[in-house]
């Protein structure tokens, strides 16, 4: 399989920027990355507090699965969450995309 191929399937697949870092292109490499881990982290982070919000209603004697329904049904998403996502699929197609025109060594 070439080089390019390789590379666009691994950054498909793994993780946004693996397919420059596997073509030593280094550099490039931190240009998918670092702004995916950083979205990633926005992203992950908001998921995690909304799930401890729930752990504590539910701790807190409110197990009506309609309640917490709707409670997380009408709260809007903050922007940030919303520009995490955006970043990492942009990093994610971009990277794909880098990664297969990129000329062999």
């Amino acid at each position: 399989m070439k080089k390019n191929v390789t590379g666009a399937l691994l950054s498909a697949l793994v993780f946004p920027g693996v397919g420059q870092y596997w073509q030593r292109r280094r550099k490039r490499a931190l240009l998918f990355i670092v702004p995916a881990l950083l979205a990633g982290y926005a992203y992950f982070s908001y998921a995690i507090d909304e799930a401890n919000a729930v752990v504590g209603q539910v701790l807190g004697g409110n197990v009506d699965p309609a309640a917490i329904a709707a409670r997380l049904e009408n709260q809007p998403t903050p922007l940030i969450v919303s520009v995490a996502g955006c970043v990492f699929i942009v990093c994610w197609l971009g990277s794909v995309v880098d990664a297969f025109v990129a000329r062999e060594r």
